[in-house]
């Protein structure tokens, strides 16, 4: 490790990961709240799959699908945090044997 102050948990590579996940979640809950609050005909073009011209109704699946994936993203923004590996069988190992037992 090269700072001393840091968990195994917290590597910049998982910080950077969660970062990421956390942007794309929170995006996709603003598509889903856009869907909700407007009809197909006027969800904006740059969110994919959202606008329908002519059309009078809601897409609810597109809405709670793009719901459902801020929760997956979430999740695996604080599975990016929060998960530490398990010791190494190799070192359980030695420590349950007679000779790692000083």
């Amino acid at each position: 490790m090269a700072a001393g102050n840091q968990s195994p948990a917290r590597t910049p590579g998982r910080l950077v990961t969660a970062v990421i996940l956390v942007i794309l979640a929170i995006l996709f809950i603003v598509f889903g709240i856009i869907g909700i609050a407007e009809p197909a005909k006027s969800v904006p073009s740059f969110i994919p799959g959202g606008h329908l011209a002519g059309s009078t109704g809601h897409r609810p699946l597109h809405d709670v699908g793009w719901l459902i994936l801020a929760v997956i993203f979430f999740v695996g923004a604080w599975f990016a945090l929060k998960y530490t590996p398990k010791a190494s069988a190799q070192a359980d190992s030695q420590q349950n044997t007679p000779a790692g037992q000083r």
